[in-house]
């Protein structure tokens, strides 16, 4: 992960938890749309058996942003079932 850095402090890394049937949408089979390094990152978290997943800010913007900006594609379907009750939790705290 890269070290972004917000008014010269270090920016503290997002933790995001899912639930196995979240983290079930993810491991889907992977289509053939330009977001597969994204993918493969959060598949290789996932891998290592845990529902935790850590998120840069780079990570993080890159994440709402294929949630948000890039139409109904399988893989943003996903994203958004994965991991809108955390993100929601996150901005509700």
């Amino acid at each position: 992960m890269t070290k972004a850095k917000t008014m010269g402090k270090p920016a503290k890394p997002v933790t995001l938890v899912l639930t196995a049937d979240e983290a079930a949408d993810l491991l889907a089979p992977v289509g053939a749309g330009g977001q597969q390094g994204f993918q493969q990152q959060l598949i290789a978290q996932l891998q290592a058996g845990s529902l935790t997943m850590a998120f840069d800010d780079d990570q993080l913007g890159k994440l709402i942003r294929y949630m948000t900006q890039y139409g109904p594609g399988g893989f943003q379907g996903r994203l958004r079932k994965a991991f809108r009750r955390s993100l929601l939790e996150l901005l509700a705290a």
